[in-house]
C-alpha cells in the first residue's frame, strides 16, 4: 500500500466519521483536513472538494454492497443456502461497521438539499435485483412455489433491516448467525412447494 492510497484512505475514515456524526452540510473541508492529520491541498489533490469526498465515500460503499452480494449470489450452493449467507453478512457487516450503516440511514433520512444527490434507486435495483434473480431460477427450477418476487424481497429485506434496526437503537436483537439462519429459514418456508406440488413435479 502507497503513502498515496494510505492518504487517500485516511481522508474516507475521516470522513465517514463526521458524516456520520455530525452530517454533511456542518462538516467543513477543514475538519476533515484535521481528522485525517493532512493538508487541504492532499483532499483537494484526490477528491476535488468536500462533495468529492462525499461521493467517493457513497460509491465504495454501494459498489461493495453490490459487489459482495454478487459474490454470494453466485457461489454454489442451494438458494436457501445463498441467502441464509446474505443474512449472516449483513449481520456481520452492521456489526463491523455501525458507522457506515448510521451514515446510510442518514442518506435515507437528510432533506435533499443538505447533501449531494447520491442514485440510491439504482443501488436498490441492483443490489435487490441480484437477490431476485437468484429467487426466480429457484422458481423456475421448481424449487419453490410461485409468487410475487417483489413482496418475496421485501419480507426478506423487511426481515434482515428490522433486525438492524433493532440492533443499533436498542441493541436487540442479537446480530448472530443463529437468528439470520431462522430469519432465513422462517421466511423461506413460506414459499416452498407444498409436498402435493413437490410430487407434481417428479412425476
Amino acid at each position: 500500500m502507497t503513502v498515496s492510497t494510505l492518504s487517500s484512505d485516511r481522508i474516507l475514515v475521516s470522513a465517514l466519521e463526521l458524516f456520520s456524526t455530525r452530517g454533511y452540510a456542518a462538516t467543513s473541508v477543514r475538519e476533515i483536513c484535521e481528522a485525517a492529520q493532512i493538508t487541504k491541498p492532499t483532499l483537494y489533490h484526490f477528491f476535488g472538494s468536500k462533495e468529492g469526498v462525499f461521493q467517493a465515500l457513497v460509491k465504495g460503499i454501494l459498489d461493495g454492497f453490490v459487489r459482495q452480494t454478487r459474490e454470494i449470489v453466485e457461489a454454489p450452493g442451494s438458494v436457501e443456502d445463498r441467502l441464509k449467507a446474505l443474512a449472516r453478512g449483513h449481520f456481520a457487516y452492521a456489526l463491523e461497521n455501525v458507522q457506515v450503516i448510521r451514515f446510510l440511514h442518514g442518506l435515507l433520512n437528510m432533506p435533499g438539499e443538505s447533501s449531494p444527490p447520491v442514485d440510491l434507486v439504482r443501488f436498490y435495483e441492483r443490489f435487490v435485483g441480484l437477490m431476485a434473480a437468484l429467487v426466480d431460477q429457484a422458481v423456475a427450477d421448481g424449487l419453490l412455489a410461485p409468487g410475487p418476487t417483489s413482496v418475496r424481497m421485501l419480507v426478506f429485506m423487511g426481515a434482515i433491516g428490522e433486525a438492524v434496526h433493532g440492533y443499533l437503537f436498542c441493541k436487540q436483537p442479537e446480530l448472530t448467525p443463529e437468528l439470520a439462519d431462522l430469519l432465513v429459514e422462517t421466511v423461506f418456508d413460506g414459499w416452498r412447494l407444498a409436498p402435493s406440488d413437490q410430487r407434481s413435479k417428479k412425476s
